[in-house]
């Protein structure tokens, strides 16, 4: 009974942010690309709960990220910056970069 508790609470566990060094290993660009585009909707979603649903931090964060004419030169920059750091989750990055552009 011990065992089937335990197999139950490991698969109903989080998986966790993934780091930048586990992306790189397990997703193709294309996933990469995808999964950050998550991390901003949700950073932003978290941003207008935060602000009592004032829209003004969301679309800045939005804005920020998905606004831009060149997304993937965006992105790449951005992954530069993740390789700088291969131990972070990627969600700890994200929100030190619109920190600086958009404020908390």
């Amino acid at each position: 009974m011990i065992w089937g508790i335990g197999v139950l609470f490991a698969w109903a566990a989080p998986s966790g942010a993934l780091t930048v060094a586990e992306t790189r290993a397990n997703m193709s660009s294309d996933e990469r690309f995808a999964y950050v585009g998550g991390v901003i909707e949700g950073l932003a979603f978290a941003r207008w709960i935060t602000d009592n649903r004032s829209t003004e931090g969301r679309d800045c964060i939005l804005n920020w990220y998905f606004a831009n004419d060149n997304e993937s030169a965006r992105f790449n920059r951005q992954m530069g910056f993740f390789d700088e750091h291969p131990d972070q989750h990627i969600s700890t990055l994200m929100y030190a970069l619109i920190k600086e552009e958009c404020g908390e």
